[in-house]
């Protein structure tokens, strides 16, 4: 070793800190000791845990969307769907339908002329329908299998008087059903509509009678008949669900409208009077038939 290093040696060895010095000198390492953990390593540990929830979160967000673009893909496609005329049925005897380019036509048994017509359509094109036709009557049929708007068209035509429209919607778009009178009966229009199911959409089922007007006139009949005969000035049903029991609470229902007075009355037979007495109607049960004899004295 060199005699400048050995010098160098010889002065550091005479360096003495005083305590005070070495009590610094302590401290000051004892403070860099607890600090380092406290600097360093949960400063680590918080970038790892963003980390994890940084990729949490593009993680969860990310199957969000996936969701999102699945199911908007899904009712989009079902959307564009066309609609199964397969899927539905009523319990409208001798009638039965044929595809046309639109939709279908409905025929009944043994006849060429078309009765009805089935078309799925959209808002707008039934809006088109309903609003450049002349229609006379609009109602919300209440109580019926499906949410159905009704209206009838006025129609002059050699073997058609009315047109009864039908909208029932079906997703985005709308199920429109044509019904011409008289090649079908009132009765008959409104027992398709009150036994409409659609497959895979469960119908809503009243548990009291339903009631609707036949054409434009006050009298109202129960929703479920079968006409056996329809002249001017009588008409037969057949009423499958009629009892006593129903008879009597139909004729309480004629009574609550305020439509007509009864002014005769013998067993199962009825006579009213309309209130503004040009029209008289006698309404009785026998067994399973409903019976309407029509008398309009202005006319005598």
């Amino acid at each position: 070793m060199s005699k400048h290093f050995d010098d160098k040696w010889k002065q550091l060895q005479q360096f003495q800190p005083t305590s005070h010095e070495k009590t610094q000198l302590k401290q000051r390492i004892w403070q860099t000791i607890q600090e380092e953990p406290v600097k360093k390593a949960p400063s680590h540990l918080f970038q790892l845990k963003g980390i994890a929830m940084a990729c949490l979160l593009v993680l969860i967000c990310g199957s969000f969307l996936l969701l999102i673009f699945q199911q908007s893909g899904e009712s989009q496609n079902a959307a564009n769907q066309p609609f199964n005329y397969e899927k539905f049925s009523w319990e409208l005897e001798d009638v039965y339908s044929e595809e046309v380019d639109e939709g279908l036509e409905l025929f009944r048994e043994k006849q060429s002329v078309p009765v009805g017509t089935v078309k799925e359509i959209t808002e707008k094109e039934m809006n088109t329908v309903t609003t450049q036709l002349p229609m006379s009557v609009v109602k919300e049929l209440e109580h019926f299998p499906y949410p159905t708007t009704m209206y009838i068209e006025h129609v002059k035509m050699m073997d058609t008087s009315l047109r009864y429209h039908f909208f029932v919607p079906n997703k985005e778009k709308w199920i429109h059903f044509t019904f011409d009178y008289p090649k079908l009966e009132y009765a008959e229009i409104f027992h398709a509509i009150s036994t409409l199911a659609f497959e895979g959409k469960k119908p809503y089922r009243h548990d009291e009678p339903l009631y609707v007007n036949h054409g434009y006139g006050n009298i109202l009949f129960p929703v479920g008949l079968k006409p056996y005969s329809i002249t001017l000035y009588k008409e037969i049903y057949y009423w499958k669900n009629g009892s006593s029991k129903a008879f009597s609470s139909y004729i309480e229902t004629l009574l609550a409208t305020g439509l007509w007075k009864k002014v005769e009355s013998n067993g199962n037979r009825h006579t009213f009077v309309s209130v503004e007495g040009n029209e008289e109607i006698t309404i009785w049960w026998d067994r399973k038939d409903l019976i309407y004899e029509y008398d309009y004295p202005d006319r005598n």
